[in-house]
Formats: structure tokens, C-alpha cells, sequence
């Protein structure tokens, strides 16, 4: 279940005889606590929050669903081992393991192999056996819902089950569950029985042999459509675990196979997997993934209490539902590659003992992220030994997740997040809860990410080599309506400047090798002026001049134009080597212009005259994924990769005032230009971490996992990192260390 989060102010000491000693998460009926019976045992003690503890229906209904809760019992489900409906708040308490979701070890380690799958069939088969032998449906397995241990997996979150014969509390038209793993006649409103949990449990074992779920991604609507109306999509399933999971899928609850009969077939077939292996007691994961079992070997030898100032990860997961689940796995150390899924698979017996391990609570629990420490060079490219004494490891505490992704940077200002995506268009969402504020699906081809200014929204699209689709688009910030879209003469390859009620592009002509620099109104989308120039590089706006590069065949200059007019206020030649790189953005800041060249060299120059003032030479030569360097308190921060073969990548913090190099950190390649706040520098990398460094010194302050193999979109802003997981859902996860 992971590391445990210190308690916050206003949590209780204690609820009913249980001492409250940490976090574990929190769902949507209220928070999760790690308790301690009077006798030292750990409990998962689930709290309702206030605003339904005062609601009479809810109580009922929550009476009832303990009270069921209570009449499970099996290897593989979760027992209530106490509980005060009647509290004030009410309250359960489940026995606590230390394990990590099936949705996490699946997005932390890829999908699993043919006998694992088969194992984990029948021990959930088995579960689900016992659920409905006490008259209760669960209505929600999920892989979130699955939590894995050493001996087996167990099926938790009985939070919404209702006992068979409650049914009816339910609220008129309201569906309890989660998209694409609800059954059909569940999404229809028509009676639920046994038969949807089966139908669920075959989603849940085809997402665990694909990576994904049966009936694809999208939103609830599009999940929603298909289980009713559409197959599901079995490609990539063997073919024996494909025949159990289709006719699990049946569309009619009749024609699925039964819990006891599941329990049987998959575990015959299970056994069939494990020839020669001695069948009998076990208390080892060897039945999962290798690398789930390591994960699960350490957790069970964390310790169970909060440790003062160390928070862990709330789960992210990587399919549609409000459940958390597991962000990621610690991480391998640099260059090293990440662990592929594999392991032997063990049968589950009816009679074998469940040793040392207990179910988790309601909710799938939390993990902290992982601490990957990489080498800090000093100056004159000497290499400073690695730091002997490893910090706590960064945590990502989810604050929400939208299934609404985004192959763009998304953009965060005023408390919205502003996200441009190549097929959805534009959308916008609450930054504090993910709510949909608003969406404008009639811009689609996007290239930029939005640029934000005096409530307006621009961006452009049509790039290359779709010149004639190139377009610059203004939005309003509160709605997303249109105020005005302009059609340049050449491409656009970049987001607009917006600043003092005007937006600032540039579009290129490659058959004259020349561009034309545009100022239009923001509001209107009026022209104000505009200008040919060299072929467009970089564009950067301060103080009422507009700060341009670009090359022509006589060599590169840099120019400096009023904002209002668009007159030239001075020109001047640049060396090749300091060049500002055509997909690299200039800075602006305190009177001086910071750019990076194509050769990897970072310049300082004058903004009122273009003297060059330093040069600092990074020996990087790609900085295509660093834009714009980023200056703090009186720092230069820049990142950069190797075009080596064993390509790695680089962060150097650089004093603003003389160019001399203050500390670099080397990791791997880097797939973004550094966030500096309160202290801390964040870099993301192509392999789906999130580094944090020390703005002063450059130490390693540990790495969070927000993604394996995908390359996130990531973008930070007070402490909160918005990122797209590579499963089409847009995240947002507090960074706590």
C-alpha cells in the first residue's frame, strides 16, 4: 500500500478505540486513516465526511452496506473488522496490507503475461464467489479496486456495494460505478446482479494482459456507447484467455459463465501454466511479475507509521474512475533501463493459509515516488562526487485527473489550466478540482501550446508543412468563445507573444527565406503593423520592444523593434555560434537578453544596444526541448541533451551577472526546459520522470515517476505538476517531499 503521509491539522487522534497514526488516502465518501488497535494491530479506518454523515438516505444506506460488507468473507476479499455506522462521523475499519494496485503495477510495469493473468482470474473469481454467496453485488471492480500481495490479490472498496436486496436505496437514474468496466445492463439501469461482476472481472483481467481496457479510451459518453453497443476489442489477448474474457463480456447477463465456474475453469487453467511447480502453501509473490513482486517485497518491509515531513504519492490512475491508484514503481538508476513485466505464476488452492497479509481499506492506497540520484558536475566540467546521504524521495498527491489528454504543454495561469490538443482542439479546466470550464473543439491541427494574457487565449495552428491551414486563433479566457482567428501569408510554427493588448507572431517563408513579423490587436485581431525581416528564429517581447531573430545568408542578427510601431530600434550581427535556435525561444529579463545557440552556447547581450555582455559554452549541441531558458534570482537556468550515442542530458544553473557556471546535473535526456520555484528546479525527462534539484546547490532532491514509456507533457506551477500520463488522461499531482 505504500508509504504512509503524516496527518494534517484538523485529522482526528482517534476514531472509536482505533489511535490514528497517518494517511492513506481519500475517496469519494470521505478520508482514509492507518489506525492502531489498543493491541498494536494496523487498520485502514475509513471516515465519511461530514456532508454525508448528515444526510439520513446516506445513512441508511450506509448502514445497510456495513452491515453487508460484514457478511463477506474469503482468502481474496476485504473484511470490515469494526465499524460505527451510526457515528458521528460513521466509520469502518478494514485490516491493512501493504501491497499496490493492480491499475499502478500494471502503468508502472506493463501488461503481464498469460499465467499471471490466469492466476489472478481465479483468485478474483474466487473473491467474487464469496461476495455473492452473502447476497451482495460489489458493482465496482476495477483495477483500482484489486490491491496485490504476496499471497494473492484481494478485492476491496466494498464503499458502494449494496446488499442484493438494497438495491432499490440507490437514487432514481443514478449509476454507481465506473466507465468501461460497467456492464451493460448496469450503464441501462436494469437490474444488477452477480452477472455484472463478471461482466467487470473480464475487463479487469483483459486490462491486466493488455495494458488497456477492452473498450478502448475517450470520454465516459464514447466508454459508455461501446460496452452497450460495440464488441470489445480483444487484440493482443491468448488465445484461451481471450475465450474466457469474451464470453465474460457477453452483452446478455445469461450467457456469461458464473463465479464458481470461473473459480474452476481459470484455475485448472492456471494449474495447467505451473507443471512441475509444487503446488501448497505459499507466502511468495512468485505468482506475479517480477518486478511487482520486488515492489511488493519493499513495501512490506517499510515501516507502518508516517515519517515526520515525508508525504507519499495519492495513486494515479490509468483508467477512468475516481478511484486512486499507484502513480509508479521506484525508478532505475540512470542509464540503466526499467524492468519488463515477467515471473512465474503460482496456483491459488481453495484450502491454502493466507499468511502475514490482511485486505487493504475501502480505497486502493498510495506510494511514494522514488529517489534516482544522478552525477553533479563543477566547473571546468569536473565531476563532483555523488551525494552520499540520499534525500526523501519526492511524492505526487493527486489532486485530480480528467479524461480529457494532451499532446501540447498545458498552461496554467489564474487558477485555470489551458490545454491545446492536435484532435480535441482547446479546452480549459478548473486547476483546483479538473472541471470542465470550457471547450472550443472547431480549432484542431494545433501546434502551439496557448499563450495567456488579459483574458485572452491564442494559439496556432497548421504547421508544417500545412501552410494553408495556418492559422492564429484568439479565444476568450472565460468562455472559449472565439474573438477572432487570422490567416497569415506563410507558416506558423509557434504560439503567439501576447503582452500589452497585443498578440506578436511571425510566419515563414521558406521559398524566400524570409518572414513577416505581425502585431494584432488582441481583442480584435485587427492588424496593427507588420514587417519582413530574416528568416524567423526567435521571438521574445520586454518593456515595449519586441525582441526578434533571424537568419539570413549573409549570416544571423538580432533585432530590437518598438512594440507600438514596429520601427527598428537597433540590429546587430550574431555569430553562428550563438545563434538562437529556431524551436528556442530569447529571454527577457532585467535589462539583459539570454538566447542559446546551435552549438550549445548560452549568451548574454544587452537588451537597449545588443552588446554581447558573456558567453557560457554548455557542449550540449540539442536544445530543442528546452525553451526558454529561465533566469531567478540573479540565475540562469538551462537544459539541454546529448547527441551522443549514449545520449544523456543536462541541467546547468549559470550566474546571470558574468556567465560563470554555478553547478550542472547530469541525467537522463530531458524533455523540457527547467521550473524554478520556491527553491526547487523541475525538469522532466523522455523516459516519464519529473527531477527535482536544488536551485542553490544543484543536489539531487530525489525524482518523482509521473509516466514509463511516454515522454509526458508536463508543466509546473505552484508546486503542482499537470501532466498527461500517456493514457489520454490530463493529471494533476501536488509535489510534496
Amino acid at each position: 500500500m505504500g508509504a504512509i503521509a503524516p496527518l494534517e491539522a484538523g485529522d482526528p487522534e482517534r476514531v472509536g478505540r482505533y489511535r490514528i497514526v497517518g494517511r492513506l488516502g481519500r475517496g469519494g465518501m470521505g478520508q482514509v486513516y492507518l489506525g492502531r488497535s489498543p493491541g498494536g494491530r494496523a487498520v485502514a479506518v475509513k471516515v465519511v465526511r461530514a456532508e454525508l454523515a448528515e444526510d439520513p438516505d446516506f445513512r441508511r444506506r450506509f448502514v445497510r452496506e456495513v452491515e453487508a460488507a460484514r457478511r463477506v468473507t474469503g482468502f481474496f476479499t476485504a473484511a470490515v473488522v469494526d465499524a460505527d455506522p451510526e457515528g458521528m462521523p460513521p466509520w469502518l475499519a478494514t485490516e491493512y496490507v501493504p501491497g499496490m494496485s493492480l491499475d499502478a503495477a500494471v502503468a508502472a510495469y506493463g501488461a503481464w503475461q498469460e499465467s499471471s493473468v490466469l492466476a489472478l482470474g481465479a483468485a478474483l473469481a474466487e473473491a467474487l464467489e464469496a461476495v455473492h454467496g452473502a447476497d451482495v453485488v460489489h458493482r465496482d471492480l476495477k483495477p483500482s479496486n484489486v490491491l496485490l500481495a504476496a499471497d494473492g490479490p484481494r478485492l476491496i472498496d466494498f464503499g458502494i456495494s449494496l446488499a442484493s436486496e438494497a438495491t432499490k436505496l440507490t437514487l432514481t437514474g443514478a449509476i454507481v460505478g465506473t466507465p468501461g468496466f460497467m456492464s451493460p445492463e448496469q450503464l441501462a439501469g436494469d437490474t444488477v446482479g452477480a452477472a455484472s461482476d463478471v461482466f467487470a472481472l473480464g475487463a479487469v483481467l483483459a486490462y491486466a494482459a493488455t495494458g488497456s481496457g477492452p473498450f478502448g479510451g475517450g470520454s465516459a459518453q464514447a466508454l459508455n456507447y461501446r460496452v452497450v453497443h460495440e464488441e470489445p476489442d480483444l487484440t493482443g489477448l491468448p488465445p484461451e484467455l481471450a475465450d474466457v474474457v469474451a464470453r465474460c463480456l457477453a452483452k446478455d447477463p445469461g450467457q456469461r459463465p458464473t463465479a464458481p465456474h470461473l473459480v474452476t475453469e481459470l484455475g485448472r487453467a492456471s494449474q495447467a501454466g505451473q507443471a512441475g511447480q509444487a503446488d501448497g502453501l505459499s507466502t511468495e509473490a512468485d505468482w506475479l511479475p517480477e518486478p511487482v513482486t520486488a515492489e511488493i517485497t519493499r513495501k512490506q518491509h517499510e515501516p507502518l507509521s508516517a515519517p515526520t515531513g515525508q508525504t507519499t504519492a495519492e495513486v494515479v490512475p490509468p483508467t477512468i474512475g475516481a478511484t486512486v491508484s499507484v502513480l509508479g514503481p521506484p525508478a532505475a538508476e540512470p542509464p540503466q533501463p526499467e524492468s519488463t513485466p515477467g515471473g512465474k505464476g503460482r496456483v491459488f488452492t481453495r484450502g491454502r493459509v493466507m499468511a502475514g497479509l490482511a485486505v487493504t481499506a475501502v480505497l486502493a492506497a498510495i506510494v511514494t515516488a522514488t529517489l534516482l540520484p544522478g552525477s553533479k558536475s563543477g566547473d571546468k566540467q569536473t565531476e563532483k562526487p555523488q551525494q552520499t546521504e540520499k534525500p526523501h524521495a519526492p511524492a505526487l498527491r493527486q489532486l485530480w485527473s480528467s479524461g480529457q489528454g494532451t499532446d501540447l504543454p498545458p498552461v496554467v495561469k489564474d487558477g485555470t489550466v489551458y490545454v491545446g490538443d492536435r484532435d480535441r482542439g482547446v479546452y480549459a479546466l478548473d486547476a483546483d478540482t479538473g472541471d470542465q470550464l470550457w471547450e472550443n473543439d472547431q480549432t484542431t491541427d494545433i501546434v502551439s501550446s496557448a499563450t495567456v494574457s488579459d483574458g485572452v487565449v491564442s494559439f496556432s495552428t497548421g504547421g508544417f508543412p500545412n501552410a494553408d491551414t495556418s492559422r492564429v486563433y484568439a479565444l476568450d479566457a472565460d468562455t472559449g468563445r472565439r474573438l477572432w482567428k487570422f490567416k497569415p501569408n506563410d507558416l506558423v510554427t509557434s504560439a503567439p507573444v501576447m503582452a500589452g493588448g497585443t498578440a506578436y507572431f511571425y510566419s515563414n517563408s521558406l521559398a524566400t527565406r524570409s518572414s513577416t513579423l505581425y502585431a494584432l490587436d488582441a481583442e480584435t485581431g485587427e492588424k496593427r503593423w507588420s514587417r519582413v525581416l530574416s528568416l524567423g528564429a526567435a521571438l521574445a517581447f520586454d518593456d515595449g520592444v519586441v525582441y526578434y531573430g533571424g537568419h539570413t545568408v549573409r549570416g544571423s542578427y538580432l533585432h530590437a523593434l518598438d512594440a507600438d510601431t514596429g520601427k527598428e530600434l537597433w540590429k546587430v550581427h550574431i555569430s553562428a555560434d550563438i545563434l538562437p535556435d529556431p524551436l528556442t525561444s530569447l529571454t527577457v529579463a532585467h535589462g539583459v537578453i539570454h538566447a542559446v545557440g546551435e552549438d550549445g552556447i548560452l549568451s548574454a547581450r544587452d537588451a537597449d544596444n545588443g552588446d554581447l555582455l558573456w558567453k557560457y559554452r554548455t557542449g550540449l549541441s540539442d536544445f530543442s526541448d528546452s525553451k526558454p531558458p529561465v533566469v531567478a534570482d540573479g540565475v540562469v537556468y538551462i537544459s539541454g541533451n546529448s547527441e551522443t550515442d549514449s545520449g544523456y542530458g543536462q541541467v546547468f544553473a549559470v550566474n546571470a551577472k558574468d556567465g560563470k557556471m554555478l553547478w550542472k546535473y547530469q541525467m537522463p535526456r530531458v524533455s523540457s526546459p527547467p521550473t524554478v520555484t520556491a527553491g526547487t528546479v523541475y525538469v522532466s525527462t523522455e523516459a516519464g520522470a519529473l527531477y527535482l534539484l536544488d536551485a542553490e546547490s544543484g543536489d539531487s532532491l530525489g525524482q518523482a515517476r509521473l509516466a514509463n514509456d511516454h515522454e509526458p507533457e508536463v508543466t509546473v506551477a505552484d508546486g503542482v505538476a499537470y501532466f498527461d500520463g500517456g493514457d489520454g488522461r490530463l493529471r494533476a499531482a501536488k509535489i510534496t517531499r
